[in-house]
């Protein structure tokens, strides 16, 4: 399962999204391997060539999990830059409640007591760097040792020349959901087949928050600004005089940068709201799998 969903990853637009889609799984891995109840989970991964260790903790109590290297491995190459080369610790936290994270990388403190020669040497043949860090050229061997790899820094800085946006190799990540957005502005088309219902902030600001609601034929697609969006794992959308809320699984929440019930407040008048009542009907009712509407 880890490996099916790493491999998606990679059909991301660019290493900066597909960076934030590892962290996401590996949350999703630490959820899985804890028992409910949990309040925070913190993960560490340690790493220098193929020397390893993952630690998952549980409310401050280490427990086993599966899936986590592959992930944590794929998230060091996509960071990697040229004569820098990529993190040695990455730590991440996820609360209860929340699809958001934080957490921190780091590039030159060395992530273990003793860094065993072989690691050392095949850390720096497959991401060289122009200085390395102290601890890391005391480890090498005096001699190295047969069959280590080749060079492959080259191959993890060859990317579009539009991905300017790696992984960071040192210092904070965060990432935190959306759950409100305000509305001001409606709109809704029937073109080529195509329904669409359109909410924004404002109707004057090109760059304003926006979310958009379309059906074709049977198919649906929920996305908000140019984030992203999904065709599946809306559960349900609720309308009332004040907003409109959307349930979501986890995967939905996630494509759409947003927490699992996402609230459109609606600043619109009476009538509007009306209009929107109707409009999202005829846009999900030909929808065979379409979310189940609440208030409508």
């Amino acid at each position: 399962m880890a490996a099916r969903r790493s491999r998606k990853n990679r059909h991301r637009r660019t290493r900066h999204d597909e960076g934030h889609a590892l962290r996401l799984e590996i949350g999703e891995l630490a959820r899985a391997a804890a028992e409910p109840g949990w309040t925070r989970l913190e993960v560490r991964r340690a790493q220098v060539g193929p020397h390893a260790r993952t630690t998952l903790t549980r409310d401050g109590r280490e427990i086993a999990a599966e899936g986590l290297d592959e992930p944590f491995q794929r998230l060091r190459e996509l960071s990697y830059k040229a004569d820098s080369g990529t993190w040695f610790t990455c730590e991440l936290a996820f609360s209860a409640g929340s699809r958001g994270y934080t957490g921190r990388v780091g590039c030159s403190a060395p992530p273990f007591e003793n860094v065993p020669a072989p690691a050392a040497l095949a850390e720096l043949t497959t991401f060289p760097r122009t200085e390395p860090p102290g601890w890391l050229l005391t480890a090498l061997p005096t001699a190295a040792p047969i069959g280590m790899p080749a060079t492959y820094g080259e191959h993890y800085e060859r990317w579009d020349r539009s991905d300017r946006r790696p992984p960071p190799i040192h210092g904070e990540v965060a990432y935190v959901p959306a759950t409100t957005m305000t509305c001001r502005d409606f709109g809704q088309s029937d073109e080529h087949r195509q329904r669409a219902v359109f909410l924004a902030e404002s109707a004057d600001d090109a760059e304003t928050e926006q979310l958009y609601v379309l059906g074709y034929e049977q198919a649906y697609w929920v996305a908000r600004n140019e984030i992203g969006g999904t065709g599946e794992g809306v559960r349900s959308i609720t309308l009332d005089e004040a907003a409109l809320r959307f349930e979501l699984t986890p995967e939905a929440a996630d494509a759409l940068g947003t927490e699992t019930t996402f609230e459109a407040r609606l600043e619109l008048p009476p009538e509007t709201i009306g209009e929107l009542r109707t409009a999202l009907g005829f846009v999900l009712g030909p929808v065979a799998q379409a979310p189940e509407l609440i208030g409508f």
